[in-house]
């Protein structure tokens, strides 16, 4: 299971592993408030030149394990939500990528979203309208998994 939390990027690059990450206060699946670090694993992010260390936490009742990363990113992905949504924006508007983020990259969520949009909406749905609207229905709209 991965959470989200609030996260100053700068302190995170300057502390990493000694980063005082919270502690969720029970266990997402079965409610159970203890929980025990479970180390850390390293995760790519697009703000930094290394791998980060995420913390994890498991649960002893459930065995579910918990990685903390930062607020704004979609699971699996080191871009964040809006550099995902400003590439989006700038090819529907000019047709052209932004330049200090690989053409590939980028083209691959445009896609991935004219597919999941059309899916979804149809052929003509709007691409801003449709990020915004699978996002709230909990979907990752650049993503090429269902």
């Amino acid at each position: 299971m991965i959470m989200s939390v609030p996260v100053d990027i700068n302190l995170l690059l300057d502390l990493l592993r000694n980063f005082p990450w919270p502690r969720p206060d029970s266990c997402p699946e079965c409610n159970n408030p203890k929980l025990w670090g479970h180390g850390f694993v390293d995760s790519l992010f697009d703000f930094a030149k290394k791998a980060i260390p995420l913390k994890r936490y498991i649960c002893p009742n459930c065995g579910c394990v918990i990685k903390l990363k930062p607020q704004g990113y979609f699971k699996r992905f080191q871009a964040s939500i809006d550099t995902i949504r400003n590439c989006i924006d700038s090819i529907s508007a000019t047709g052209k990528t932004i330049k200090d983020i690989a053409r590939q990259r980028q083209r691959h969520w445009f896609v991935a979203l004219q597919r999941k949009a059309a899916a979804a909406f149809g052929i003509n749905a709007g691409l801003k309208q449709a990020f915004e609207k699978l996002i709230a229905g909990g979907v990752i709209p650049v993503s090429r998994t269902i």
